[in-house]
């Protein structure tokens, strides 16, 4: 399928969306703006025949952008500016988001790139010591076979590996967990998570503010809202939060107070309803709050990647230093030793 072809594609579906969001923005239609890209000839072919022959089946929009290989995500945003209207607006966030997590894994694998070869060069030496290096040393009487150092490069390899291989379980195991539970449990499970649960609480809290706010700001109630929400992807986080929010209402519980329970939501989101309700000027507060926490996030994850590289080398150094220490200390005491 189209999407698998392009799910990694990044920048592709970005330029497509910069330039759609562009002729809209200037009076074209959506036909007409597929129109104009198909004559420029400067985007990809396969992600325009989604859109063309996905609206000509009687796809809904946000359909043709799920072929097209954007995310579940995304398509929900576009899902709910078909209820509220703000399509532009809409398809201007999302591609707004792109640019910016596009700029920060460019930033991580930077980052992350040159530690990752220093770490493979460090297991390297240290299995070429295990295996040659030591043997020869033991066999020649330079080192004695009960120093510390002994253990350190003979264990240094598989305890390494064994850190490997527990991050992979780790990984494996929350894959798993995801598969196995709803779309809300699996929320609140990243919402605890050590560093990433505060990042991850303030996102989707962005995200909520920000799609709640332009509703709101149409003059739509909280149960019609919700009823909109619960009508898209069944899927996503969006819409089984809805039926959750909307059961609760129907026994006469508080909007504010349910909202509460859920870990993966800051708790001034629940506060900035109750009191925007009483002010009246609930959009526009929810509208303000998301970009507040769009900009913090952005800021945040921009300081954890400048601590993340120092971190690193720091910690290979180490590494490195107790491997040479490892490897000549029992060598200079023995030579210490036979000078005596």
């Amino acid at each position: 399928m189209v999407k698998d072809s392009y799910k990694n594609n990044a920048l592709m579906r970005e330029q497509f969306l910069e330039m759609l969001v562009s002729l809209l923005e200037n009076g074209f239609s959506l036909q007409e703006s597929l129109s104009v890209m198909q004559r420029n000839q400067q985007f990809s072919p396969s992600i325009l025949q989604c859109f063309t022959e996905g609206l000509a089946k009687g796809a809904t929009l946000a359909e043709c952008f799920y072929q097209a290989g954007f995310s579940l995500q995304e398509m929900t945003q576009v899902q709910l500016a078909d209820i509220h209207g703000n399509i532009v607006t809409t398809l201007k966030n999302i591609l707004a988001t792109m640019k910016i997590i596009r700029k920060q894994k460019k930033e991580l694998g930077k980052v992350a790139t040159y530690p990752a070869l220093l770490f493979v060069f460090v297991v390297v030496l240290l299995l070429a010591m295990r295996f040659f290096l030591l043997p020869s040393l033991l066999q020649s009487g330079m080192i004695k076979t009960q120093h510390w150092s002994i253990g350190v490069i003979s264990y240094g390899p598989f305890v390494m590996g064994g850190m490997v291989l527990f991050i992979g379980v780790l990984v494996g195991g929350g894959v798993w967990y995801s598969k196995k539970h709803s779309v809300i449990d699996r929320a609140v499970f990243i919402a605890h998570l050590p560093f990433v649960g505060r990042l991850y609480r303030m996102y989707q809290t962005s995200y909520f503010s920000l799609e709640w706010g332009k509703m709101f700001k149409q003059g739509l109630e909280a149960r019609q809202i919700l009823a909109f929400m619960e009508s898209v992807n069944p899927h996503s986080l969006v819409a089984s939060l809805a039926k959750e929010l909307n059961h609760a209402l129907s026994f006469g519980k508080p909007l504010p107070e349910e909202l509460e329970r859920y870990s993966f939501l800051l708790p001034e989101f629940s506060l900035i309803i109750l009191q925007g309700e009483v002010k009246g000027k609930l959009g526009e507060e929810l509208l303000l709050y998301s970009q507040l926490l769009t900009k913090r996030t952005v800021e945040k994850v921009e300081g954890w990647l400048r601590w993340v590289q120092p971190v690193v080398f720091l910690f290979i150094a180490v590494l490195i230093m107790a491997i040479y220490i490892a490897m000549f200390l029992p060598m200079y005491e023995n030579i210490g030793g036979i000078m005596e």
